[in-house]
């Protein structure tokens, strides 16, 4: 195949595509069924779901530090708190 004068291979340069890109994010979701759970009082059921969140929020503060995960983690141990 000939060159072009401005170095161009023809259409072998528009039949390229870029590489995939891989994109990694520090967020994580979690559902829980929150709204389902009907309790007069705490349960043990509901009290080892408040300790499971706290040690998730304390595990999401290790591991992105900052002011919003701090906030999480507080609200999270409150929360034990209240349930316990």
């Amino acid at each position: 195949m000939a060159r072009a004068e401005n170095g161009d291979h023809g259409d072998e340069g528009a039949r390229r595509q870029a590489p995939a890109r891989i994109i990694s994010s520090p967020r994580v979701n979690v559902a829980l069924p929150f709204s389902q759970l009907k309790i007069q009082q705490a349960s043990d059921d509901l009290v080892s779901l408040t300790e499971l969140v706290g040690e998730l929020a304390d595990l999401v503060a290790g591991a992105v530090p900052g002011p919003e995960a701090e906030a999480l983690r507080r609200r999270a141990h409150e929360l034990a708190g209240q349930a316990s």
